[in-house]
């Protein structure tokens, strides 16, 4: 009996071991976050803090526009007033209590242009507020998209240095088949340590580097820095040529800070006009209808109460107000100026990106066809190698040499697929992602 209890405890207690472990690889494996370049994006858009302070301040730039346009709209106001007469002349005839309620109700009736331009002024820093959401939602993308590269970029340098220390231990066997032919010699077997040896320290560091690109890639989009990720896209490797004259119009039309800019200044020469305005006269329409009574004498003595109405209309004239009317109006034409100049100034630099970026994008095209045939060459060329210092022909320092020069060949390719990667990423910030009524993607 104490056996089969013994052995009923063992089963269980293996049982729960085994179902520890497979819970364990199922928990690491759910734990591992795949995403894309698309999730990346959408993930840094949703979880940026820069974004929800835009969103405030369009929110309080509409405030404001209503706020304005409340001067449009007629004012009614209602006020209700009960007094005690203290002290008064008999002849008066007042009661000891009286009260009086009335409605009073105007409207501005002409002003010159001055609340209509105020409006529309109100109304152009709303777009440009928008405009200024857009544009930061680009700068989002942008810094999103940096980062995903630069994760790709980390992953596979790592993977070409791991590749790199794979081919040094290779050779290292290759060189112990020589050393046991008798055709090695000691100095061979020690640099080919050394040069096992030396591939370690750019390994750490690539994987170091992939680390920090992987934690800044978190941080951007929100991901606990605790979980794992794994990225599912990888650089493409045909890019479409793109026509500079079309990005320029694009950048033109499509441009979001550009089109603040535009607002701004659209904006400024609404406000300058209705800072004109103001020096007219403002007419305005008004009525009230008051009730007028004494509740608590009409009771003791028969006072009596009653109601009146009257309209009319209103004319106020600035004449004098010590200079503070031109002093506004001169504010906000230096704000129109100011305007005006930052467009011009926001157009030279965004037209200057432009054409550098459009530059290295043709360039880095040019240098990617000599990449690609470059690491074609190096990889035949190691494999010739590899097979001519195993029968012999050639030394240890050609056969190194020969995969040092893959390796770099491979890191140089995979740079340059970053840089055109980075520098689309940059042309479509620039153009708000419009290129023929489409979005940029560079990809053949």
């Amino acid at each position: 009996m104490k056996k089969q209890i013994r052995s009923t405890v063992n089963l269980g207690v293996i049982a729960v071991f085994i179902l520890n472990i497979v819970f364990t690889g199922y928990a690491q494996e759910i734990s591992v976050l795949q995403i894309g370049l698309d999730d990346t994006v959408r993930r840094a858009i949703d979880t940026s803090e820069e974004l929800k302070i835009k969103d405030r301040q369009v929110d309080k730039s509409e405030g404001f526009y209503k706020e304005t346009r409340a001067g449009m709209l007629p004012h009614i106001s209602a006020e209700s007033s009960f007094y005690y007469n203290i002290d008064y002349p008999s002849s008066m005839e007042l009661g000891s209590y009286d009260s009086i309620s009335g409605v009073t109700a105007s409207q501005v009736i002409w002003s010159f242009g001055k609340i209509m331009h105020a409006v529309d002024s109100a109304r152009k820093s709303v777009e440009a507020s928008r405009f200024n959401r857009e544009a930061s939602k680009y700068e989002i993308i942008y810094n999103a998209k940096l980062s995903y590269f630069s994760n790709l970029l980390a992953r596979n340098a790592l993977t070409i240095t791991e590749s790199s220390y794979s081919n040094a231990l290779e050779n290292k066997k290759l060189l112990g088949g020589r050393a046991y032919g008798g055709r090695s010699s000691k100095y061979e077997i020690l640099r080919m340590d050394t040069e096992v040896a030396a591939r370690v320290p750019s390994v750490n560091e690539a994987r170091a580097q992939f680390g920090t690109a992987a934690e800044t890639l978190k941080k951007v989009t929100g991901i606990n820095s605790e979980r794992e990720i794994q990225l599912t896209d990888d650089f493409k490797g045909d890019y479409n040529e793109l026509d500079y004259e079309l990005l320029v119009s694009a950048m033109y039309e499509y441009e979001p800070n550009l089109k603040s800019l535009t607002k701004y200044m659209e904006s400024a020469e609404a406000k300058v006009k209705s800072k004109v305005a103001s020096f007219f006269p403002t007419v305005s329409g008004f009525t009230s209808w008051d009730y007028l009574g004494a509740p608590s004498d009409s009771m003791l003595n028969g006072n009596e109460t009653g109601s009146y109405a009257f309209a009319g209309f209103k004319i106020s004239v600035p004449i004098w107000e010590g200079g503070e009317k031109q002093a506004q109006l001169r504010q906000v034409r230096m704000d129109k100026e100011i305007a005006i100049l930052q467009k011009k100034q926001a157009e030279k630099n965004l037209l200057l990106a432009l054409k550098k970026a459009s530059l290295e994008y043709q360039q880095y095209r040019d240098n990617l066809k000599a990449n690609l045939e470059a690491v074609r060459l190096a990889e035949e060329s190691f494999k010739q190698t590899q097979e001519m210092f195993a029968s012999g022909q050639v030394d240890l320092t050609d056969l190194n040499d020969s995969e040092l020069l893959l390796t770099n060949q491979r890191l140089s390719k995979e740079m340059t697929l970053y840089n055109i990667n980075v520098t689309l990423a940059k042309i479509e910030r620039l153009i708000a992602g419009h290129y023929e009524g489409k979005n940029v993607k560079g990809k053949a």
